[in-house]
């Protein structure tokens, strides 16, 4: 009854346009005030405990740390850098926006700051360029996708705190596919940018190449920094964190650009997005405890394995239903609404955790570039100044392929653990 009452109040709220934080906060509240199945003492413990998690401390301080890091003008000197050793090829612009975006994922942590960030930048440079803005946007958005998958993804903290996960784990596993993203990406491109209308660059001179390379290194000192804390041990996801923020703050002030307005804009910026994400993952607790209490994790994994008892079978339905889930929902959100889920059926079917949660990720993700929801893609449409709607057709080639790296994720563990299997 109660959670009947929830997914109808749930559904009213977001007809309404309420944020999907409150959305499933109050309709959990409401549902159990009028029900009385439970005490409403229990909301605020739960929306408490939910979001006093060690590890979530690290949330906002990635997020600030790539805050900083771009208030230093390190977003410049990438896409310098990527502009000169790939600005000669075949595509280069597109091939140069697509390692901007690798390398900023691995600064922030988070697609939307990166689809804004390089977008900003890089999407008029490519229309100027003679690139069509629906080829612009496609590249733009879908190389953000990378940043949930390699470290320090900010939803990849937020499933490890969930599961039971450890972060510095989880970051591992999400290299390889990361970087994968990347090359697949980068090869899609060579042979759409043409009729894109891509045009080839003069190579940039040997000294200017490694002189850029030289001003962009700080940026990618900085996973090198993360990954290996965590790896080695001398730090746990928040103090590792925490040295990001210290570090970054070196970077602006030996590059002569720490400003105070900056840090200010920084904080700000990074208090404003942290806040929207512990938000949603309170609501979502208690909207996921309703519906825990309920059964509704047990009705339907026994749903699908009356369909099929089969691993593979099991994990193709997922997938599609992650898919789905993440064109209407946005990644955070979802994941931790269908978490108990996620778990129960990983466990039932004894699939390889890490891995699995790289492809739960991924196929979430996806949604961000496809409509209705399409915030990636909405952004960079945004930056271009095009409508939305034009840019479905751009991104089909782009969401083939990560949907393709997802399904070997998915089906071929070892692509993702392999390299943390050597380290843990």
């Amino acid at each position: 009854m109660t959670s009947t009452i929830m997914l109808g109040l749930f559904a009213l709220f977001m007809v309404s346009g309420s944020p999907i934080g409150y959305a499933m906060g109050l309709s959990a509240a409401i549902s159990l005030f009028i029900t009385g199945e439970a005490p409403l003492l229990l909301l605020p413990q739960l929306f408490y405990t939910s979001a006093a998690d060690i590890n979530l401390l690290a949330v906002p301080l990635f997020i600030l740390a790539g805050a900083l890091m771009s208030e230093s003008g390190i977003t410049d000197s990438i896409i310098r850098v990527s502009k000169a050793f790939a600005g000669h090829l075949k595509g280069g612009l597109a091939k140069a926006n697509i390692m901007t975006n690798t390398f900023m994922a691995a600064i922030s942590g988070s697609a939307v700051a990166d689809a804004a960030a390089v977008g900003s930048i890089i999407i008029p440079a490519m229309k100027e360029e003679g690139y069509t803005p629906q080829f612009a946007v496609a590249v733009t958005s879908c190389s953000a996708m990378l940043a949930p998958i390699l470290p320090p993804s900010i939803i990849a903290i937020v499933y490890a705190s969930q599961a039971g996960l450890s972060v510095g784990h989880l970051f591992m596993t999400g290299i390889v596919p990361g970087l994968l993203g990347g090359v697949v990406f980068f090869i899609l491109v060579h042979f759409l940018a043409t009729r894109s209308g891509g045009v080839v660059r003069e190579r940039v001179p040997a000294k200017e190449r490694w002189m850029e390379a030289l001003r962009a290194a700080p940026a990618a000192l900085l996973p090198v920094l993360i990954v290996g804390a965590l790896v080695s041990g001398i730090a746990t996801p928040t103090e590792t964190a925490a040295i990001a923020v210290a570090y970054a703050m070196v970077v602006a002030a030996v590059r002569n650009r720490f400003r105070f307005l900056g840090f200010y804009r920084a904080v700000v910026g990074a208090a404003i997005l942290s806040s929207s994400v512990l938000v949603v993952i309170a609501g979502a607790a208690l909207f996921g405890w309703v519906l825990t209490r309920a059964g509704a994790p047990q009705f339907v994994l026994s749903s699908i394995l009356q369909l099929s008892s089969n691993p593979y079978i099991v994990m193709l339905i997922v997938l599609v239903a992650l898919f789905l889930m993440g064109t209407v929902l946005e990644p955070a959100p979802a994941l931790i609404l269908l978490l108990p889920l996620l778990i129960s059926i990983s466990t039932a079917m004894d699939y390889e955790p890490y891995s699995f949660a790289v492809a739960v990720i991924m196929m979430l993700v996806l949604g961000s570039v496809t409509p209705p929801v399409g915030v990636l893609a909405m952004i960079c449409a945004n930056i271009a100044r095009i409508e939305y709607s034009k840019t479905f057709g751009a991104v089909v080639p782009f969401i083939l392929v990560w949907f393709a790296l997802a399904f070997v994720v998915a089906y071929f563990p070892i692509v993702a653990t392999l390299l943390p299997s050597l380290v843990f």
